[in-house]
């Protein structure tokens, strides 16, 4: 993502800064629900943005193959953009994935995988802001999904 955005790596600083110097934050950050679903809402709304940004731009940047339009590159780096760094350090290999994909992950192949399909089909083409549109609702999905997992609603 920091090749798309330099105001990424400033919001990574800014929250290792936050993390080191000001660990209170993240006490308050646990007791208080409305802080914490503040929070979710605009970490996973900056997700979404990724997730639209890295999935387009390799969209743009691979060419088609086998079918009319380039289908699982453009899903892959969308899907491990929106991943949330899961897989850093690099180091971890594939460690992140042997207890399955986590939330954000599946949450971000899906974001990526229907966003991708949306603006290459020829169903949607007359969609008036169709990628603005398409946006809007990748960020209500990934805001519903950090919800759900922060507040343990959903069912095990």
């Amino acid at each position: 993502m920091p090749l798309a955005s330099d105001l990424y790596p400033l919001a990574i600083i800014s929250s290792f800064l936050i993390h080191s110097y000001f660990p209170i934050v993240r006490e308050v950050l646990g007791l208080s629900k409305l802080f914490k679903a503040s929070i979710i809402v605009l970490y996973e709304t900056t997700r979404a943005y990724v997730v639209v940004a890295l999935t387009s731009a390799a969209a743009e940047a691979i060419p088609a193959s086998t079918f009319s339009f380039p289908v699982f590159g453009p899903i892959i780096c969308g899907t491990i953009a929106g991943c949330g760094g899961a897989f850093l350090p690099m180091n971890k290999g594939l460690d992140p994935l042997r207890e399955g994909l986590q939330p954000p992950m599946l949450s971000a192949l899906i974001g990526a995988t229907v966003f991708h399909f949306f603006m290459n089909l020829e169903l949607f083409d007359d969609v008036i802001d169709g990628k603005k549109k398409a946006h809007v609702h990748m960020a209500v999905f990934f805001i519903s999904i950090g919800l759900v997992v922060a507040f343990k609603m959903a069912k095990n």
